[in-house]
Order: C-alpha cells, then sequence, then structure tokens
C-alpha cells in the first residue's frame, strides 16, 4: 500500500514539470525579434579589439554587435531544437512581409506576426551584456558554485554579467504565455587588453570556462534551457 501511495505522489508532483518541459516540444516556433543590449562601460571595453571584428555592409549596424548576434543566435537555436525538442523556424519565414533589423533578424510586432504567420508559438529575443546589477537572478552556475568572486573592478576592467530572455506567444493573443531567463556571470575580472575574452568569438578557439565572452553566452543559454523546463 505505501508502495502505491508513493506511486501516485510521484505522479502528482511530476505531472506538472513533465507537461510544461513538453510545451514547446515538437511545436513550431517563428523567431519576431532578437536584441542586443550592450552597457555602455562593457560596450566601451569590447570596442578596443574592434579590429579583429569582420567589417559589415550595413552602415547602421556596428561589427562587434553583428557578430555577438551572429554567433548567440546560433548556439541558442542549436539548444532550443536539441534541448527542448522545438521546430525553430528560419529567420526568413515571414519573407517580405516584416521589416528586419540592421543585422537581418526580424523585428515585427507579435500581433502582425500572428495575422501572417502560421507557427504554433513566437517567440522574441533579448539579450543582455553588463556589469551585474541586482535585478538580475542568479544562474543556475551560481546557485551551485560559491567561488565566484566579488570584488568590483577598476577603471577599463569588466567583470560581466550575460542574461538572455525569451518571451513566448500563442497563436492569437498578446500576451506572453511564457517568460523565461538564463544568466551567467564572469568568474574573475577581465583586464584591460585581454584579447583572450573574444576566443570562441571570433575565432574557433572555443572555452567552457567562463572566461570568454561567447562562454558567457553560452552558458546563460544552458542556463535558460534549464529553467525553461522546470518552469
Amino acid at each position: 500500500m505505501r508502495i502505491f501511495h508513493l506511486i501516485i505522489v510521484s505522479i502528482i508532483i511530476g505531472t506538472p514539470f513533465n507537461a510544461l518541459s513538453q510545451k514547446y516540444k515538437n511545436k513550431e516556433m517563428s523567431l519576431i525579434s532578437f536584441n542586443v543590449s550592450i552597457h555602455p562601460e562593457t560596450k566601451k571595453y569590447l570596442d578596443q579589439f574592434e579590429s579583429k571584428f569582420s567589417s559589415v555592409k550595413n552602415k547602421d549596424a556596428d561589427k562587434i554587435i553583428a557578430k555577438i548576434k551572429e554567433q548567440a543566435w546560433g548556439s541558442l537555436a542549436d539548444s532550443l531544437q536539441q534541448e527542448i525538442e522545438m521546430i525553430l523556424l528560419p529567420i526568413s519565414t515571414f519573407g517580405n512581409k516584416i521589416g528586419y533589423d540592421a543585422y537581418n533578424f526580424p523585428d515585427v510586432s507579435i500581433s502582425k506576426a500572428q495575422r501572417i504567420g502560421f507557427s504554433r508559438f513566437y517567440m522574441k529575443v533579448d539579450l543582455e551584456i553588463g556589469p551585474k546589477a541586482l535585478q538580475y537572478p542568479l544562474s543556475h552556475k551560481e546557485r551551485n558554485d560559491s567561488t565566484l568572486q566579488s570584488e568590483k573592478p577598476k577603471e577599463g576592467e569588466i567583470k560581466p554579467v550575460v542574461t538572455i530572455t525569451i518571451t513566448c506567444f500563442p497563436t492569437n493573443g498578446i500576451i506572453p504565455i511564457g517568460k523565461y531567463i538564463g544568466t551567467s556571470e564572469a568568474t574573475y575580472i577581465w583586464k584591460s587588453g585581454n584579447i583572450s575574452i573574444l576566443d570562441g568569438l571570433v575565432n574557433s578557439n572555443s572555452k567552457n570556462d567562463l572566461s570568454t565572452l561567447m562562454s558567457l553566452i553560452n552558458e546563460a543559454i544552458f542556463d535558460l534551457t534549464i529553467n525553461m523546463q522546470v518552469k
């Protein structure tokens, strides 16, 4: 009898989480916008390495942001398809029926996307890069790692935090049905002139130790996918 009760309790407790984690599985999702926001001090730090980034054709585009969006989207798309198992439609799925930003990503309101689209869900993505602030939630790594430094950067130094937020919308209605956040923080302060923080972003020397901008982005994406499966 006790075993029977344990089974029933497990089903009751586990069902909501299983249902939520399966919400987007095998469902079509269309991107409606992808915004990248970099804090002025962090952008100033990255600008010292501007010559390491390829030029862009659009005069309204920033070549550092262009590379970040390209690499971050590739990593995010792979994770959403592999970990969440959603069907992510191409960013060109709306064709010439909508506008695009300076980086060729969709830039359309949810109401218009719903009128002309055919996805089961729609999403907007916001990527923030900057210093740690009180409003940032603890990342998965921070919750399990007490060794992260707490000292403050000096002039010309940064200790960045990456936050990525996905807001999901249904086929009809402009009220979001889900908002998921992933964060990561550098494990130590980045000194001025430390070009190695670009590894994995401008070259193929990928790392996963939170010592580079791309490793921070990937960690935030990992944190995001965990939160999508448990919220």
